[in-house]
């Protein structure tokens, strides 16, 4: 070495080696105070791999020692561990980070699986550099022994590694993800993991199923989650024969529309299967954007045909066999609520029960029963679609109903709580500030519906029962205007 590069590398030595030391250093404290993840790599660097390199090329250049010679050989060894340490410190940080964001997204974690391929390629390299590179040793005759060895091997755990084999097959074809619902053969459930080995499926009963990857190498896989989490929900449902087909879609569509967690696109849609005296078969479609939620939303859908089968009148078949002849005006007025029961349910009203007879029966002859399931809004011809008018008088004949009124955070406030006897419908279609209040029945509820200009008839000819509606209507406005007030200064909901 000429006296020229002797300066120069003395020059590195002495001043930009200690230079570089500080400026990581900073850069290690900043990253440290901003709690960063990568101050662990960028400490690690300054305190070995900087130090060791320098020592490498000083050993190299200014001794002018040999690749061979055992100093250079050991540094070599440290500089590399070193480095490889650094490296897999960085990869855990960046492997942690995209399993965070994927959470934060609420999407499917990536494999594990493929977040180990990274780690072992970087220890074979860092084991192929020590050996071979700076140990010189060779390797044929160590990959010769090592192929004899996995022959071996792999005859008596061929099991094992056929798993194996599939699980990077698995990884490469991807066919499902952790956090995907998928079902193989008569197994259904959503994937939780995927290793090296095997896959782990959580089941409806919260069980978890550990199924080989070889198994699955074979089986015949449906997604539920691709290309797109919509996903179709079917219900086959038998009506009478007797009712018309257009009434009983009408009937089934009204459910479907009001069944929770069925999305409005693609909208519902109904399906004539089988005509057949005395009973009609109909396929009722939703779709939902959760495959999970498809056991609650079938249920839910079978529950609210019954309500809407006997709040529209299109009769489910019974399971009984009896031969019958049957008189459809004749059983259609029989099932109809008779005018003086729904005179009786009427005077049931605090509001209605001084009215003179002669008011109470022309209500009567304008009114008729529904019928509600627990949680549902008892505005249903707004809720389901249907062309049922909506100017309406309703007295409350069984359950208990909350009138609520959706608040600009986001949430329902209860407006008032109703019982047996209490008005709404004409009262709480009254205009707010802020926006419209509906009724949601707490239980099962029978409601006496009067149609709306029979109601303004009476309650025009009767002061006192108009200042009474007026008296209430105003005090549940009133409720309605300081509840706006303390859910905040602007109001975005409906008008």
């Amino acid at each position: 070495m000429n006296g020229s590069t002797e300066v120069i590398w003395a020059a590195i030595l002495i001043v930009g080696v200690p230079l570089v030391v500080v400026l990581f250093g900073e850069v290690a404290e900043r990253l440290r105070q901003r709690d960063s993840p990568y101050a662990s790599a960028v400490a690690l660097v300054r305190t070995w791999v900087l130090p060791l390199g320098v020592a490498y090329l000083g050993v190299r250049a200014l001794l002018a020692l040999d690749a061979d010679r055992p100093v250079s050989r050991v540094l070599a060894s440290a500089l590399i561990v070193a480095a490889s340490l650094t490296a897999m410190v960085v990869l855990r940080v960046v492997i942690a980070r995209s399993t965070r964001r994927a959470d934060e997204e609420r999407r499917a974690r990536p494999p594990q699986l493929l977040l180990a391929i990274p780690r072992v390629l970087l220890v074979g390299v860092a084991l192929w550099l020590l050996l071979s590179v700076v140990w010189g040793v060779a390797l044929s005759g160590a990959l010769a022994a090592l192929g004899l060895t996995s022959l071996i091997v792999s005859l008596a755990l061929s099991s094992t590694l056929s798993g194996l084999a599939s699980g990077f097959l698995l990884l490469a074809d991807q066919p499902f993800r952790p956090g995907e619902w998928i079902q193989v053969d008569d197994l259904e459930g959503q994937v939780v993991d995927i290793n090296w080995r095997t896959t782990r499926i959580c089941n409806r009963n919260g069980d978890l199923v550990v199924i080989p990857n070889s198994s699955l190498a074979t089986a015949t896989i449906v997604n539920y989650d691709q290309p797109s989490r919509v996903h179709r929900v079917t219900l086959r449902v038998q009506v009478a024969f007797s009712n018309a087909p257009n009434r009983a879609i009408e009937m089934l569509m009204a459910a479907a529309r009001s069944t929770p967690g069925v999305l409005t696109e693609p909208a519902p849609d109904v399906k004539v299967i089988a005509v057949d005296d005395p009973l009609m078969e109909y396929e009722v479609q939703v779709w939902v954007d959760d495959h999970g939620t498809t056991p609650r939303v079938r249920s839910d859908l079978a529950g609210l045909i019954w309500y809407w089968s006997e709040r529209l009148d299109v009769p489910l078949p019974s399971p009984a066999q009896d031969l019958y002849l049957w008189d459809g005006p004749t059983t259609a007025a029989a099932e109809l609520a008779p005018a003086h029961e729904l005179r009786a349910h009427l005077a049931d009203s605090p509001m209605l029960q001084a009215l003179p007879e002669r008011e109470l029966d022309l209500l009567a002859a304008a009114a008729h029963r529904v019928r509600y399931a627990a949680g549902e809004t008892l505005d249903h011809g707004l809720d389901s679609g249907l062309d049922r008018g909506h100017h309406r008088l309703c007295v409350l004949h069984t359950g208990r109903a909350r009138l609520v009124i959706d608040l600009a955070d986001g949430t329902r406030a209860t407006v008032a709580e109703l019982a047996r006897g209490d008005l709404f419908g004409l009262l709480h279609h009254e205009r707010n500030a802020g926006g419209t209040t509906t009724v949601v029945a707490m239980t099962d509820c029978d409601v006496v519906e009067v149609d709306g200009a029979t109601a303004d008839i009476v309650v025009g000819r009767n002061p006192a029962l108009a200042d009474a509606m007026t008296h209430l209507a105003s005090a549940r406005r009133r409720r309605v205007d300081v509840l706006l007030t303390e859910s905040g200064p602007t109001w975005s909901g409906p008008t």
